[in-house]
């Protein structure tokens, strides 16, 4: 079975590759703090595109709200936690997840800025980045 795999923050950044690792087959959760985001997320998928026709694509995808986290405790433990939120909601949301985090699962910052000291203080994980 393939890794578990979590975006917290579902907006340009994280939507996006998160949308095409669901088009590939992986099994993904993305979760936002926008309920008018998730709803159309819910009801339409999350659609990508590119600079040709032959890159857009509408996904169907797994979109849970924040308040809506605490029902992860009964699925199967997140292997990788991608966090893509903005600079200042780093720290939240990593303290938000890692309870969910299975025992080697780590965090990995995808966001438009360096966080990695801020998820570090956040809690005490494995927090990767390239």
């Amino acid at each position: 079975m393939g890794k578990r795999i979590v975006f917290v923050g579902a907006g340009a950044l994280g939507g996006y590759v998160g949308g095409h690792l669901t088009r590939a087959g992986c099994d993904v959760t993305l979760i936002d703090p926008w309920p008018e985001h998730v709803d159309a997320m819910r009801k339409n998928g999350i659609r990508l595109s590119g600079t040709t026709a032959a890159e857009k694509h509408t996904v169907p995808v797994n979109a849970v709200h924040v308040t809506d986290v605490q029902g992860l405790v009964r699925q199967k433990p997140i292997d990788i936690a991608f966090v893509s939120v903005k600079s200042y909601d780093t720290e939240w949301a990593t303290m938000m997840i890692r309870q969910y985090l299975a025992p080697d699962g780590f965090v990995v910052s995808l966001q438009n800025c360096i966080n990695e000291e801020r998820n570090l203080s956040a809690s005490p994980i494995t927090v990767c980045w390239p």
